[in-house]
């Protein structure tokens, strides 16, 4: 009797111990006291970058006559030369597709209001996205001195990125105690390099590039999985857009002859998916 008795205790005590073990499992990580999403948190991040330029060159016909006959190379004083022109300023405009790897590090502060969450973050690193451009075509008119009229020519032109920093604010909802879904956005800041190359069977040619940091914004957003009150990993995909940089140069004949005036501008916009890894303090 004595050991059936002992035995029906330890079954009670085992099944008691059983069932606030599950209840602990059971509830909420902030009722556990395990987990807060609240405070200073430092991080990596890796991914892909899809960008896109739109470049628009264009000839100077606008500048004093720039040849010994009283004319430009391309343009000339009487407009002789405007089909030239628009011939080679469509064949340097268009898009220029890029991608590239992007990563580097991230800090931020999460405030957490019962489900709700907001905070800041910033982070920094690389932006390897860069592209070109090649068009050519024929001379349809007839240019200075009437010897551009069927003349090839090439015309190629780039743009790129090498870095890139953000200043975002983050707004989330906890879909569970540990996965929160947010959106993002805010400042955005790269490095901006854009270039042309032009040649011709004449012999003539010309080049510019020009590098301007630009200031843009970015949006998106992510989920963020916390697997503990230290370690949290996360989806994110942002969209960037910057202003565009123009490239200035000359067209010039190898005898030191005529010359013409030609620019190139191009912006950036691109999408940014990346895994990134944060460690909550």
């Amino acid at each position: 009797m004595v050991l059936v008795k002992r035995r029906q205790r330890l079954l009670s005590g085992v099944a008691g111990a059983a069932v606030v073990v599950m209840s602990g499992l059971n509830a909420p990580a902030s009722a556990q006291g395990v987990l807060t999403w609240t405070g200073f948190y430092v991080g990596a991040n890796a991914g892909a970058a899809w960008g896109r330029s739109k470049v628009n060159s264009a000839v100077n016909c606008n500048v004093p006559p720039l040849g010994p006959a009283g004319a430009n190379y391309i343009c000339d004083t009487s407009g002789a030369g405007a089909d030239d022109a628009a011939a080679l300023n469509a064949s340097g405009s268009g898009n220029v597709n890029k991608s590239g790897f992007t990563g580097g590090v991230q800090v931020g502060y999460n405030w957490q209001q019962n489900n709700f969450l907001y905070g800041i973050e910033t982070d920094f690193g690389a932006f390897n996205v860069s592209g070109s451009k090649q068009g050519a075509g024929v001379y349809p008119g007839a240019g200075a001195s009437g010897v551009l009229a069927g003349v090839p020519y090439t015309m190629s032109t780039s743009a790129s990125a090498d870095w890139l920093y953000t200043l975002r604010g983050r707004i989330g909802w906890l879909v569970q105690p540990n996965l929160l879904a947010y959106a993002t956005g805010g400042l955005a800041v790269t490095r901006l390099q854009v270039g042309f190359n032009y040649s011709d069977t004449l012999l003539a040619s010309g080049s510019g590039s020009a590098s301007e940091t630009k200031a843009g914004w970015a949006i998106g957003g992510g989920l963020e999985w916390a697997f503990n009150k230290h370690w949290s990993i996360k989806g994110e995909y942002l969209y960037v857009d910057f202003g565009s940089v123009t490239a200035t140069g000359t067209i010039a004949t190898g005898g030191g002859g005529y010359s013409q005036g030609i620019s190139t501008s191009a912006d950036l916009a691109a999408s940014i998916v990346r895994l990134g890894v944060n460690y909550k303090f």
